[in-house]
């Protein structure tokens, strides 16, 4: 990629991550004022805030030489429609966090369900867009499996620490998602290259979990009763996250066998 190319990359991936902290600090900020937040807590989501859009930073800068449209090979210049819709639902992590953290004390649970709709959302355009508009991306692929994964891991996680999932759940949750991640790095360690290929079964898990976390906070701002129900809902999408392992399972073991019939062919 060349120095020109690379300035105007770089200043695109600043100028999405900048407007993205700052409407999300604004939002947050008109809360704290609102529903008068204790100044530490504000302090403490301000400082995360910012490292956390740090560390988007840092990783898409070391990872510049997959700004490029899969179809054609052409490097990028600037971050796609697509990109930024992918990377909008990353970078309101933490302010989920901070959203679920807050609802135990403060009146927010409409903005925190806002909040979740609006990333559960973009899971769903960001996709179809880039393959209608032919921008597809490798760094598009990869941002889109690391922001499923981490924006349901650190959601599971928090709706546990604030008892609004079982723990039998959270297990199976992220014994699918640890299973998927550690599959993908052994094809990565030992044949130095991997694919993000989701398969049917596993959207329907992701697809699934989704879903669940959005109706999960319902237990905070509804009607008791609604526990009861929530429970049904919680072991359908657990036995059908369960039952995705042995589909990813399958998708390893055919990723493994088609990588070694390469690797002779080539030798």
């Amino acid at each position: 990629m060349d120095k020109s190319l690379q300035n105007s990359l770089h200043h695109s991936i600043v100028l999405t991550l900048g407007l993205y902290g700052s409407i999300e600090w604004l939002v947050f900020h008109i809360l704290a004022w609102v529903h008068q937040f204790k100044i530490i807590f504000y302090l403490s989501f301000v400082i995360v805030q910012i490292l956390f859009h740090v560390a988007i930073y840092i990783f898409l800068r070391l990872t510049k030489d997959f700004f490029f449209l899969v179809e054609t090979k052409q490097p990028l210049f600037s971050l796609n429609t697509a990109n930024k819709i992918t990377l909008l639902r990353i970078s309101m992590l933490p302010s989920i966090v901070f959203l679920i953290i807050a609802v135990k004390h403060y009146s927010v649970g409409t903005v925190l369900l806002v909040a979740i709709a609006i990333t559960f959302i973009t899971d769903l355009i960001d996709g179809r867009i880039s393959r209608t508009f032919h921008q597809v991306t490798y760094i598009g692929r990869i941002l889109d499996s690391v922001s499923d994964y981490s924006v349901l891991l650190v959601i599971g996680i928090t709706y546990y620490i604030y008892t609004l999932i079982p723990t039998w759940l959270l297990i199976v949750i992220l014994g699918r998602l640890l299973f998927q991640a550690f599959g993908m790095l052994a094809l990565l360690i030992k044949h130095r290259s991997v694919e993000p290929k989701p398969t049917i079964f596993g959207k329907v898990a992701i697809a699934s979990i989704m879903v669940l976390f959005a109706l999960e906070p319902l237990k905070l701002i509804a009607f008791h009763d609604i526990k009861k129900y929530m429970v049904y809902i919680e072991i359908l999408v657990s036995v059908i996250v369960f039952l995705s392992v042995f589909d990813k399972a399958w998708f390893f073991h055919k990723e493994r066998i088609s990588k070694r019939l390469h690797k002779h062919t080539i030798v």
